[in-house]
């Protein structure tokens, strides 16, 4: 098993036969064949999605959808009343090459925790009791696709969830416009990208950038599964869609060593991420734009011992040392963000938050 590992790191990419793949322009870009050549993702990865509920109905999330939990005082939502925590939970986990529609990350498991109401609105305090009940229910990734008038609340929480061995995304909002944040420890904010790896910023709207910035992921035509919609899926704009990418790479790196604490799976994706923009860390990319062939790759390169331990296990002993991947750029702590802009509806394509 131990030898085995080492292969894992050389896998060839593997691409999947869900027939409208070929239409996620980002798959290519964020590396998801070369990532799916380690994993297609572990259902014993939870990925926990605070939004408006998930329709367990949806084809592309059949079998691994939990049941839904909600805070004290919040009504359990089944996902049908508003939409967007079904979109935002298959960005990170529509099946992988179960040959429906696209693909998400992985397949993981996702726990629908309600903090909204049916308009889509949340508190800071609700938003913070639901980060706290998915990480005592042992969800590894948390993903907030939702904006707060205040992080103070979630902050607080997502260290509670650190605690538990759990990493808190968020999305960083869709104003097209810089803000000036102060700092939280705990919260991973996700900004957005488009075509050509630029700030996601059209006719579609624009990402919200700023010293709270992280990491980036696509934000622009980002496929997201509905089964009330014509083909079952559709194209959606906005952060909403950016935090649950980056969510799924954690979730995918855990799939691939679960024995990562989530300092290792941060420090993974910080480190192999694509410099875009100014050199080094930026306010509109953070560390850069997620690469998530090249933290699965990082995740499995964690599983080869050095050659001294692999003289030992030839010699018959069973020891097994975690190897970190080569230091790249410089890690730093994580940012906030300010409100988020409202989420337009429509019938024709997800909406973004």
């Amino acid at each position: 098993m131990v030898l085995a590992a080492s292969a894992a790191v050389r896998a060839d990419p593997f691409t999947p036969y869900d027939p409208d793949f070929a239409s996620q322009w980002y798959g290519p870009v964020l590396g998801l064949p070369q990532a799916w050549g380690y994993s297609l993702g572990s259902a014993g990865i939870t990925v926990a999605v605070l939004d408006t509920g998930v329709m367990l109905g949806t084809p592309d999330l059949v079998g691994r959808v939990l049941p839904a939990v909600a805070p004290e005082g919040v009504p359990v939502m089944d996902g049908t009343a508003n939409h967007h925590g079904t979109w935002v939970a298959s960005v990170a986990a529509m099946g992988v090459n179960d040959g429906l529609h696209g693909a998400g990350v992985g397949n993981f498991s996702i726990l629908p925790v309600t903090v909204t109401n049916g308009a889509g609105n949340a508190s800071p305090d609700d938003i913070a009791a639901g980060i706290r009940l998915a990480a005592e229910a042992g969800a590894r990734v948390i993903n907030v696709s939702l904006g707060a008038l205040t992080y103070g609340p979630l902050d607080d929480a997502a260290a509670y969830a650190r605690t538990k061995g759990a990493l808190v995304f968020v999305a960083a909002g869709n104003s097209d416009k810089r803000k000036d944040m102060i700092d939280y420890a705990n919260l991973v904010f996700v900004s957005g990208t488009m075509r050509g790896d630029v700030r996601w910023s059209n006719e579609s709207g624009g990402s919200t950038y700023g010293p709270f910035v992280d990491i980036a992921a696509p934000a622009d035509d980002v496929m997201a599964a509905d089964p009330t919609l014509a083909k079952g899926y559709g194209f959606g704009h906005g952060t909403s869609y950016a935090a649950p990418l980056v969510a799924g790479a954690a979730a995918l790196a855990w799939s691939i060593n679960p024995n990562l604490t989530a300092d290792e799976v941060l420090d993974l994706l910080y480190r192999t991420a694509v410099d875009l923009g100014a050199y080094g860390v930026d306010e509109e990319y953070g560390h850069g734009r997620v690469d998530i062939g090249a933290v699965a790759a990082a995740a499995a390169y964690t599983l080869v011992p050095e050659p001294a331990t692999l003289a030992l296990v030839a010699s018959g002993f069973a020891v097994v040392l975690l190897v970190r991947p080569r230091r790249g750029r410089t890690v730093r702590r994580y940012r906030s963000q300010a409100p988020l802009g409202r989420r337009q509806a429509s019938h024709k394509v997800p909406a973004s938050i």
